[in-house]
């Protein structure tokens, strides 16, 4: 697996420092899907987070809740991009437009922590 190492914050004792991390690199935002779908469904931890797929906003709760983030306030901030006109503008746009979304044939490169 591909890899780039960048500079990230991460939290820590709910402290917010800068360090530098490893992250997945894709060849394209397909690739990143998948393997996101992957990391999801092969770890425990995970389940719950699963169970709440059709809720997007319970969804970042307890992805939150699961560790996947350091952020203390990952599911709000990610929640409050969802309620944003433009980004519901665009995700509509988009993937109703396409059976498989607006990304999934992308050429673009995508990157995941490792």
């Amino acid at each position: 697996q591909d890899k780039v190492s960048v500079s990230t914050l991460e939290y820590k004792n709910n402290v917010a420092q800068r360090e530098t991390a490893d992250f997945r690199s894709y060849h394209s935002f397909a690739e990143s899907f998948v393997d996101y779908a992957n990391l999801l469904q092969s770890k425990p931890r995970y389940q719950q987070v699963l169970q709440n797929a059709q809720n997007p906003q319970q969804f970042t709760h307890e992805l939150q809740r699961a560790g996947y983030a350091t952020d203390p306030h990952y599911a709000n901030k990610i929640n409050a991009i969802m309620k944003d006109e433009v980004f519901k503008n665009i995700f509509h746009s988009n993937t109703l437009s396409s059976r498989n979304g607006p990304f999934l044939n992308s050429k673009s490169s995508a990157s995941s922590r490792i």
